[in-house]
C-alpha cells in the first residue's frame, strides 16, 4: 500500500509487488491490548488528543484538507447546550500485526519500479496494527440546582461500572434507580 503525506491520503489499489508475493513475504504476530479512558474536558484540542493526532494532521483536519469517518468525528460532536455535562469513555484493542519481512523490502525486488519514478506517493506502507477505537459519549441535561461537578462524577462513576468484556462472551450492568 502506498502514502502521500501531502494530501494525507492512503493510495489503494496500488502496489509496488505483486499480491503472490506480498502474501508470501508477510509476517503476523498477535499484539493484543485493551485499554479505556474516561474523558472529561469536550474540547476539540482535547478530542484530537485522544484521537492520537498530530500537529500537520490536526491543521488538515481543521483546514478540511482530509474529509473526517468513522471515529475522527468525534472531533467534530460538541455539547449543544451549557446546561448540558458530556463524558466520553475511549475504548481501545489491538488483535494483530502485520507487516512486509525485511528480505523482501529491497529495490530490487519490486515488481513495479515503473510506480517508483510516479510522483504518486511519499511513502510506502510495511506494516498495519489491527484493531478498533471507539468513543461512547455519555450527554446529561443538568435539572435547575444541579452542580455539573456532581454529576460529572455519578456518570464517571456509572462509567467505571461497565465491565470489561471479551467478544465471546456476556456483560451485564446492575445500575441502581437513582443512575439510570
Amino acid at each position: 500500500m502506498l502514502y502521500d503525506v501531502r494530501r494525507d491520503k492512503i493510495i489503494t489499489g496500488t502496489t509496488l509487488w505483486k499480491p503472490q508475493h506480498l502474501a508470501n513475504h508477510t509476517s503476523t504476530r498477535k499484539q493484543p491490548y485493551t485499554a479505556y479512558e474516561i474523558i472529561a474536558e469536550d474540547s476539540f484540542q482535547n478530542k484530537v488528543h485522544a484521537l492520537g493526532v498530530e500537529a500537520s494532521l490536526k491543521l488538515s483536519m481543521l483546514s478540511g484538507l482530509i474529509s473526517i469517518s468513522g471515529s475522527a468525528k468525534y472531533a467534530e460532536d460538541s455539547q449543544r447546550t451549557n446546561h448540558e455535562t458530556r463524558l466520553t469513555l475511549k475504548y481501545s484493542t489491538t488483535t494483530h500485526f502485520e507487516q512486509l519481512t525485511m528480505k523482501y523490502l529491497g529495490k530490487g525486488n519490486l515488481n513495479h519500479p515503473d510506480l517508483h519514478d510516479i510522483d504518486l506517493a511519499t511513502h510506502v506502507v510495511t506494516g498495519v496494527v489491527y484493531g478498533a477505537e471507539a468513543f461512547f459519549v455519555f450527554d446529561r441535561t443538568l435539572s435547575k440546582g444541579e452542580s455539573r461537578k456532581e454529576i460529572d462524577g455519578t456518570l464517571k462513576a456509572m462509567i467505571n461500572k461497565i465491565p470489561a468484556f471479551k467478544i465471546e462472551g456476556e456483560a451485564k450492568l446492575n445500575l441502581t434507580d437513582q443512575e439510570k
